[in-house]
């Protein structure tokens, strides 16, 4: 009885929901979830995952999800390239391909001179850390 309750309260229900995670398969959490159009920000929760069920318009109030249109889902979170997907939203609950987020590396820019310790063999050139007094 609660299963046909559940599924009768859920059939008139739209919504676009998903999960986000990293190149080793983790949810990532707290990552921001941007919906347009729609103007809606929301953050993915501990297990990634998101469930957008509305919109909102000029003033900012709450509306429904606009059937029969284009959106584009795009996901942020420090550390980590943007991820963003575009699809067609029809009716009912969609759920969007996992995202995968990759973490943003690092890049050391050429220091333009020869750092090898074998051209500083001088004892006044130290190549690295010294004791007081040395």
């Amino acid at each position: 009885m609660l299963v046909l309750l559940l599924a009768t309260a859920l059939a008139g229900r739209h919504a676009i929901q998903g999960q986000v995670i990293d190149r080793n398969g983790d949810p990532i959490d707290r990552a921001i979830v941007s919906l347009a159009p729609g103007n809606v920000e929301l953050v993915t929760d501990r297990e990634g995952r998101y469930l957008i069920d509305y919109l909102r318009n000029e003033k900012g109030d709450r509306t429904r999800l606009a059937r029969k249109t284009d959106y584009t889902l795009e996901v942020f979170r420090p550390g980590y390239h943007t991820a963003s997907t575009k699809f067609f939203f029809k009716r009912g609950e969609l759920t969007v391909d996992t995202l995968t987020l990759a973490e943003e590396s690092i890049t050391v820019p050429d220091a333009g001179e020869n750092l090898d310790p074998e051209i500083y063999k001088d004892p006044t050139h130290a190549s690295g850390a010294n004791y007081e007094g040395q």
